[in-house]
C-alpha cells in the first residue's frame, strides 16, 4: 500500500478519535464523492483525463481541408472526489485558533491523475478585528464569497482565476462593512509559465493587497491588486550572469449582490502575465528579432490579458438553476514582444467565451446535476511586434456536457 493511502487511513482515525469529550481538539470531517459523465463534441485542450477543462483546441486541417479536432469524446470520472478536517482548538496568543486539511485525487499534473494530492492546510488566529493565515490555500484573487459555482471542475478556469499557495495573510476589520488584507505567497504547483523555481530564484513573495465592502448577507464589493518577481535564468546564451527579474501585476473588481431569488456575482480581471492563475499569460524578451542579440543579456516584457464574468444562481434549496457567462482576451505587450518557448501559456489564443446553464437537485446529501458549456475559441493566425494577434482564424465550438452525481458528507 502507497504512503498516501496510510496516511489518510491515519488521519481519519485520529480525527474520529479526536471528538471526544476530555480532548481540547474539536475535529469536523468533511468531502464528497464525485461521479461525472463528460461528452465533448470537439477536441479540447484539458488535463486529468478532461475532469480540468480548459477550451476547444486549434483547428487542424488534413489534406482535404476537413478540421480533424471536429470529433467527440466521452469519459467517465471520479477524480476530484476530496476529503479534508475541519479543526477547532483551545486558544492562543490571545486568539481563537482553527485549521484546515484537504486532499483530493485530482493529483498535480496529467500523468499523476488520481494520486492524492493536497489542496489546502493551513492554520487560523482570530483576534478581535484581526485575522492571521499561515499555509496553503486559495489565492486572494479566488475570492471564496464570490467565484462561479458552475459544475464543472475549478470554477469556469481560465475566465476566473485557479491558484492554491503556500501564504501569509493578514486580514483587519476596518469597520463593520470594510476590511482590508495583505498577502504574501509563493506559488506551488500553480506556477507560472517558465522555470519550476523562477519565483524563488527572485528572493522575492508575490504580495497581495485587497479591499472588501459590504457584508455577507446582501451585497459585496472588492478590489484586489497584486505584484510577483520571476527570476528565469542566471546565465546569458553567452555565458555571462544575470541577474535580471521580470515583475508583473494584477488588477481585480469583484461584486456579489443577493436576494430572497438568486444571487449575482460579477468580476472583472486584467494584468501581465496571469499564467500562474491558470490563465492566458506569460511573458518573452523585449526587443526586435532583426536587431535582437541572442547571446547577450537581454530584458523581458509581459503579455496582458483581460477577463470578464457574471455567475447568475437561484437560492432554492432542492433544485438550483445558474447560468455563467464569461470572456477572456489576449491583449499582446506594451513593449515589442519577442516569444520564447516555455515562457507563455495559451498566447495563441485571441478571444475565448462561454456561456454555461446548469440545472442541480438535492436531495439531503445527494445532489444530481447537468450543465451545458458553449465554448468559441478564436485563434490568432498572426500577431504584430507587440504579440497582439491581428489576423484571427475560423472559431473553434465546443458543446461541453456534464452529467454529475454527488454524495456529500
Amino acid at each position: 500500500m502507497s504512503k498516501f493511502p496510510v496516511l489518510l487511513i491515519i488521519i481519519l482515525l485520529w480525527g474520529f478519535l479526536a471528538v471526544a469529550d476530555e480532548n481540547p481538539f474539536r475535529i469536523k470531517p468533511y468531502g464528497y464523492i464525485s461521479y461525472e459523465i463528460i461528452y465533448d463534441t470537439y477536441r479540447s485542450v484539458d488535463s486529468r483525463d478532461g475532469e480540468l477543462y480548459l477550451f476547444p483546441k486549434k483547428p487542424e486541417y488534413d489534406i482535404h481541408g476537413n478540421d480533424i479536432n471536429k470529433r467527440s469524446k466521452f469519459n467517465m470520472l471520479s477524480v476530484q472526489s476530496r476529503v479534508g478536517m475541519d479543526i477547532k482548538g483551545p486558544d492562543a496568543l490571545g486568539a481563537t485558533t482553527s485549521g484546515r486539511i484537504e486532499a483530493d485525487f485530482f493529483g498535480t499534473r496529467q500523468d499523476l491523475v488520481r494520486m492524492f494530492r493536497l489542496r489546502q492546510a493551513f492554520m487560523r488566529l482570530n483576534w478581535e478585528t484581526t485575522e492571521l493565515i499561515l499555509g496553503n490555500t486559495f489565492h486572494p484573487v479566488f475570492v471564496l464569497d464570490c467565484f462561479p459555482n458552475t459544475i464543472s471542475f475549478a470554477a469556469a478556469v481560465p475566465f476566473h482565476p485557479l491558484n492554491r499557495s503556500a501564504q501569509l495573510r493578514i486580514t483587519q476589520e476596518l469597520s463593520s462593512d470594510i476590511s482590508a488584507s495583505v498577502t504574501f505567497l509563493v506559488h506551488g504547483y500553480h506556477k507560472s509559465a517558465g522555470p519550476d523555481d523562477q519565483q524563488r530564484n527572485s528572493g522575492l513573495p508575490e504580495s497581495v493587497i485587497q479591499l472588501r465592502f459590504g457584508n455577507a448577507s446582501d451585497i459585496l464589493f472588492g478590489v484586489t491588486a497584486g505584484y510577483k518577481f520571476l527570476s528565469p535564468r542566471d546565465i546569458t546564451n553567452g555565458g555571462e550572469a544575470t541577474s535580471k527579474v521580470v515583475g508583473a501585476y494584477n488588477l481585480q473588481a469583484f461584486s456579489r449582490l443577493k436576494s430572497e431569488k438568486f444571487t449575482i456575482k460579477v468580476e472583472g480581471l486584467y494584468g501581465e502575465n496571469l499564467s500562474h492563475l491558470t490563465m492566458i499569460g506569460g511573458y518573452g524578451a523585449r526587443g526586435t528579432p532583426d536587431s535582437f542579440d541572442w547571446e547577450s543579456d537581454y530584458d523581458y516584457t509581459n503579455l496582458r490579458t483581460l477577463s470578464l464574468w457574471t455567475d447568475i444562481e437561484s437560492t432554492n434549496k432542492v433544485l438550483k438553476w445558474g447560468l455563467f457567462a464569461g470572456y477572456t482576451e489576449n491583449l499582446g505587450a506594451r513593449e515589442l514582444y519577442i516569444p520564447i518557448p516555455g515562457l507563455a501559456r495559451y498566447t495563441d489564443l485571441h478571444h475565448l467565451f462561454r456561456i454555461s446553464p446548469r440545472l442541480v437537485w438535492y436531495s439531503n446529501n445527494l445532489s444530481f446535476g447537468v450543465e451545458y458549456s458553449f465554448y468559441s475559441a478564436v485563434y490568432a493566425a498572426d500577431f504584430d511586434t507587440y504579440g497582439r494577434p491581428t489576423l484571427s482564424m475560423d472559431a473553434a465550438l465546443n458543446n461541453h456536457i456534464i452529467l454529475m452525481a454527488r454524495y456529500s458528507f
